[in-house]
């Protein structure tokens, strides 16, 4: 004789689920902790990127200001350099106009123009007229049409950063009594490699 079951097992998801309810629900933890993972993997992708580059960003601000500090520092040596220059310069043009040696300046120009850097020089008189340049068009030419009038009353030597790496040194040649002229010198400083 047959056994009859009282309880027929169920059929349908009903039935799936009473059978593999351990192994469903097992899955489903599963699923739900590979999930977890994986959204948690992406946030921390995300804050790491933003970490980065708010790092990189942060490097970028310090280079640029170590940059600014270094460029400022280097033209404060070309200013100084420039001025040390300019005394020994006086001391000769000094001694060459007071003897009324012109030729002998415009041999200092000649050669100073030769040296790297040094583009042009303009020499004038006491009245502002220059008297020797190397650039000869400028020969008899009023001081104040190339440079500011105010550099022909100056007493101390002028270094002026007159566009970034271009300078103006101005030198006051003074006799004994009075001022004898004044020399303007252009000169262009190394770029700076910084920056790159």
């Amino acid at each position: 004789m047959t056994e009859i079951n009282p309880n027929p097992p169920e059929a349908g998801a009903r039935g799936i689920w009473h059978r593999h309810r351990l192994a469903i629900i097992v899955a489903a933890i599963g699923l739900v902790i590979i999930g977890w993972l994986y959204v948690s993997k992406g946030i921390a992708v995300r804050q790491a990127q933003e970490a980065a580059k708010q790092v990189q960003a942060d490097v970028t601000v310090q280079r640029a200001e170590w940059v600014k500090r270094a460029e400022a520092r280097q033209a404060e040596m070309v200013k100084q350099s420039l001025n040390q220059f300019g005394v020994p310069l006086a001391w000769a043009i000094r001694r060459e106009m007071m003897g009324g040696n012109l030729d002998q300046v415009d041999q200092y120009v000649t050669d100073l123009v030769k040296l790297e850097g040094f583009g042009g020089v303009t020499v004038a008189q006491a009245d502002g007229a220059v008297v020797v340049a190397s650039d000869r068009r400028h020969l008899g030419t009023a001081f104040g049409s190339l440079y500011a009038e105010r550099y022909l009353t100056a007493a101390q030597i002028t270094a002026e950063e007159t566009a970034p790496g271009q300078w103006l040194l101005v030198v006051p040649v003074m006799g004994l009594n009075a001022r004898l002229g004044t020399v303007a010198i252009e000169y262009q400083a190394p770029p700076s490699t910084l920056g790159e």
